[in-house]
């Protein structure tokens, strides 16, 4: 069974929000647009300890909008369904019979709300199962039930790779500060915590003195984590039904790399065992003073694993985490990883006035050679374009090199801004407007005059709808940047460039070419901006500052 969707509303940083989620959701949105609200949503409706939250006067949503109005009313429900036709069979669902929703696609589904009201001066809160109707289903072991899906499928957050180094086992042996008594789970639970403090061990002496961890120490460590990712989760596929068709399920149904044996490979060095044996070590420990069931499937929740990890590093810990057999919720700033996560998995959160909206593209929205080269051109060579509130697509480096320098000189840093400039020729226009509007990114087209450059605005005037050309499409007067600039008061530098006399009657074209042909285009954009007096941007042709201002505008929110 997979977590589907969550739906939220009046609580903490999140007016209302939906959220889809696959195997692998990578979330990535500013500050304070409810990432961090989202991830508590989910840990108290699924927390490990199975303890039930009583909601506080402090999560209810407070309208900034609306005069500071606090709402009276949070709601929290998580759809989950099935992975295949008949997986509700399994024992440990079995308990769960009254509450199955049937879908259009003969896989079950399952509806649990949390729901907390303010009511004089008090807060009352409820936990329901629904049916198909948003209904209340009347069940009076609602409270078990709701605890067994706890067991089930609980939350093991991770915060960041700080974490990774986790804290000393207690004194006790048994990981919790409290005896549990004797039998063969507290054995279980002293051997495996035994086990951990010998991780720990090995982590704490590769960190701080790597050339006395021998690689027999090492391969003893991986060995006894084993142990531990035997009792925690498996690395195989869950036991389907005969009649289950893995071709229909390729993805979630088949593990074919175990990645803890990506911690015996020879060329992995200390530092990536370090990293990958603390990770592993600190999703076990993530999940508090309990001990998880074997019949456990974790959903992991990994925030911001960038944190003071090299890139290369970063690199080798997302790998062992994408082949973690479990349901994976991610949270990043981080351009690098970005550009290596599927595309598909990236759910963008912006915040709006009446709810937190997600974007994400959705998968075939893009066909292959369309996604190869967003991939190879945006984000290999500019992976803060996803983060990005507006791009500015021109056609070539010198209207990269160009808008940049003019935009600082009219005082506009755009990176602050949220402003990415992209050249498109290589990548195609197309596949950049879906992914723009997939992704809930503004943008702005800048064209040549020129033929080619006739062909873009067309391609951009048939994707308008109902919008305005204005707001999405300039069109330069001229047959490209370069006569553009010649025609409003640059002729002079050109001519300088070309080694061409000021009273030499040549036409325009050719003065630019020669120009062109002495001096590289980015050395020439750059000769353009020098050329500009920074104390006078009325220098700057007024075409292009309306482009920077209209650009900048749209990245604040401003139609």
């Amino acid at each position: 069974m997979q977590l589907n969707r969550i739906e939220v509303s009046g609580f903490r940083g999140i007016k209302r929000l939906s959220l889809t989620f696959d195997e692998l959701t990578v979330l990535i949105g500013e500050n304070a647009w409810g990432k961090s609200s989202l991830l508590d949503a989910l840990s108290i409706a699924l927390s490990p300890d199975t303890k039930f939250y009583n909601f506080k006067f402090s999560d209810f949503h407070v309208d900034y909008t609306a005069g500071h109005n606090k709402m009276t009313q949070l709601q929290i429900v998580l759809h989950w369904k099935e992975d295949y036709p008949g997986e509700y069979k399994l024992r440990k669902y079995k308990c769960f019979a009254p509450l199955w929703v049937q879908g259009n696609d003969d896989i079950k589904h399952l509806y649990y709300q949390l729901d907390s009201i303010v009511k004089d001066d008090k807060i009352i809160n409820h936990r329901a199962f629904l049916n198909q109707n948003a209904q209340v289903i009347d069940c009076y072991d609602n409270d078990k039930l709701a605890r067994q899906l706890m067991i089930l499928h609980p939350i093991v957050r991770i915060r960041d790779a700080r974490r990774l180094r986790t804290e000393p086992v207690s004194s006790n042996g048994n990981g919790n500060g409290h005896s549990n008594g004797n039998g063969n789970g507290d054995k279980e639970k002293t051997e495996n915590a035994r086990i951990q403090r010998r991780l720990e061990n090995t982590c704490e002496r590769l960190m701080t003195r790597p050339g006395h961890v021998s690689p027999e120490e090492i391969k003893s460590s991986i060995n006894a984590l084993r142990t531990l990712v035997d009792h925690y989760f498996a690395f195989t596929p869950h036991n389907r039904s005969k009649d289950f068709n893995r071709a229909h399920f390729p993805v979630k149904a088949q593990y074919a790399v175990n990645p803890l044996e990506q911690l015996t490979q020879p060329q992995m060095t200390k530092q990536g065992r370090l990293v990958l044996m603390g990770l592993l070590n600190a999703f076990i420990r993530a999940r508090g003073p309990v001990e998880l069931k074997r019949i456990s499937r974790p959903i992991m929740i990994l925030e911001d694993p960038e944190g003071r990890l090299h890139p290369t590093i970063l690199h080798q810990a997302w790998s062992f985490i994408m082949n973690m057999p479990m349901q994976k919720i991610l949270t990043t700033n981080s351009p690098d990883l970005t550009s290596v996560v599927p595309l598909h998995t990236i759910k963008k959160l912006i915040r709006e006035p009446d709810r937190t909206h997600v974007y994400s593209i959705l998968p075939k929205r893009l066909s292959r050679d369309e996604e190869r080269r967003v991939t190879f051109h945006v984000r290999l060579h500019r992976p803060n374009a996803l983060f990005a509130r507006a791009w500015l697509l021109v056609e070539g480096e010198t209207e990269v090199w160009l808008f940049n320098e003019f935009a600082r000189i009219c005082g506009y840093n755009l990176a602050a801004e949220g402003v990415q400039i992209i050249e498109f020729a290589q990548s195609g226009l197309k596949p950049l407007i879906k992914v723009a509007r997939s992704l809930g990114i503004e943008w702005h087209l800048v064209a040549d005059g020129d033929l080619a450059g006739k062909k873009y605005a067309d391609t951009v005037r048939n994707l308008l709808g109902t919008e305005a050309e204005r707001h999405r499409l300039t069109v330069l007067p001229n047959r490209d940047i370069e006569h553009f600039l010649f025609n409003n008061g640059y002729e002079p530098l050109f001519r300088r460039l070309a080694n061409i006399p000021h009273d030499s009657q040549v036409p325009p074209k050719k003065i630019i070419l020669r120009a062109l042909k002495r001096h590289a285009k980015p050395d020439v954009a750059l000769a353009m901006v020098e050329y500009t007096d920074e104390d006078n941007i009325e220098e700057i042709p007024l075409l292009l500052r309306w482009i920077l201002k209209r650009i900048v505008a749209m990245s604040r929110g401003v139609s």
